[in-house]
């Protein structure tokens, strides 16, 4: 899968809980896979408080696939966020989750 990556865009998978995102990336970082960051979620894709994993390249979600598949940590989104005119544009995504 080719990525369309500008520099200052990036990926977010969205959880269905906080927990979620938190366990998921704490297994991430102890299995050695470094290229994600724990992020609230923005409030315009989901309102409370919610975490989100980021990540530079959507080949890289495939490991979030991965694990998340074993734990059973939902993803419920999948997001592209790039700079328009300096005002930050989220797009859904359809990624095989």
């Amino acid at each position: 899968m080719q990525d369309n990556f500008k520099k200052g865009d990036y990926y977010l998978a969205i959880f269905k809980s906080k927990n979620h995102a938190v366990h998921l990336n704490s297994i991430l970082q102890k299995k050695g896979y470094r290229k994600f960051q724990l992020i609230s979620t923005p409030c315009k894709i989901e309102h409370g408080c919610s975490y989100s994993l980021k990540c530079e390249k959507l080949n890289d979600l495939q490991y979030l696939k991965t694990e998340s598949k074993s734990l059973k940590d939902l993803i419920s989104g999948i997001y592209h966020v790039q700079r328009v005119n300096g005002k930050k544009q989220y797009k859904e995504i359809h990624y095989m989750i």
